[in-house]
Parts: structure tokens; sequence; C-alpha cells
């Protein structure tokens, strides 16, 4: 399968892969979930979650490829791939939007991971002819909104709830993205 989307080292010098979900990676992306802290937790689902069952999990990770993108990020130990983050993007109507979300796993935030994964996101989505992303984030989530303001997304309050805002931003063209995706192999060379 050539679902790798992007290879690198983090700062620790641990060898990260970035690819697309397979419907393999249930059992451990619902070990990993598991795991998360009840704040990493109530970030990306805004409740708290005691426990993942596999029904959640099976929701969570079978996709319709044609209407979502979900990737996720993998560390290896002791011949086995280990989900550390992820995050996707959901064309959900007839409109060019898509409401986006991400996770990354205690250990691992404050690394650049998330930012790789919105960029990729990105990507995905104007390449698909998208034109614009939201997503939902918790009004006490720093690191998200520092995040999104980064990667160009304004934030306005959502009108959802009183503790969530939207951040929202306008996608490339393709033709801009193919000339991004263009320099980016001429670089990687």
């Amino acid at each position: 399968m050539n679902d790798i989307v992007d290879r690198w080292r983090a700062m620790d010098g641990t060898s990260l892969v970035m690819r697309e979900m397979r419907p393999s990676d249930e059992a451990r992306v619902k070990e990993s979930l598991n795991k998360l802290s009840a704040d990493a937790r109530r970030n990306r689902f805004f409740v708290s979650i005691a426990e993942f069952s596999d029904a959640a999990v099976h929701r969570l990770v079978a996709i319709d490829p044609a209407r979502e993108y979900l990737l996720v990020v993998l560390r290896r130990e002791n011949d086995i791939d280990i989900p550390i983050a992820g995050g996707r993007f959901v064309h959900e109507d007839e409109r060019p939007d898509c409401a986006f979300s991400l996770l990354v796993g205690d250990p691992w935030q404050g690394q650049g991971i998330g930012r790789r994964i919105l960029k990729a996101l990105i990507r995905e989505a104007s390449r698909r002819g998208l034109r614009r992303m939201y997503g939902h984030v918790l009004a006490d989530n720093p690191r998200m909104l520092e995040l999104a303001r980064a990667q160009r997304f304004t934030i306005v309050e959502s009108g959802q709830d009183k503790g969530v805002v939207l951040v929202d931003r306008q996608l490339p063209g393709r033709a801009s993205q193919r000339w991004k995706d263009l320099v980016r192999c001429l670089w990687r060379r």
C-alpha cells in the first residue's frame, strides 16, 4: 500500500510515519485512545470519555473515503506500529466545505505533529477541490488555537456552545496546491 503521507524524526529522534488509517489499525487505535489523559479526551471529543468501546472506535476508524480523509501518525516499537496522533476531515454536504479534527497523544504534544497533520489535511482537501475548512475547538484549548492561528485560520464564536469557538479558513485552489506539491517534492530531493 502506498498510503504514506510523510516520514520524519520526532524531537527525541523517534522515527514517525503519517499515513492513511487502515481498518487493521482499529485495535491499536483503541489501545492508544484508552491511554489518553482526561484533558486530551476532552479537548478532542468535548466530553469526558471513561473508556472507548469497540463500537466507538469502529465509528472513528471506518470511513467513507469519498467523503472523508483519515490520517494516523505511528511510531514503531518492537515491530508494532503504535498510533500516537491522527486527524481527519469530513466533506458533509454539497458545499465545498469540510470539517476537520485532530488528536495528538499526551507525550507527543508540542512537537509539531499536529501542524504536520493539519497541513496534510489542508493539502488533500485542496486537492479534492474543497474551498473551506473549519473545526470546532474548546475555547480553553490554547495549543489548538495557536496551531489554528499559525495555519491562517480565523477564530470566531461558534454559536454552538459558550465554551466552543469556530476555526475557519479558505483553502488554496487546486492549481496553487499542485504547485506547492511540486515544490515540496523537489525540496525533498
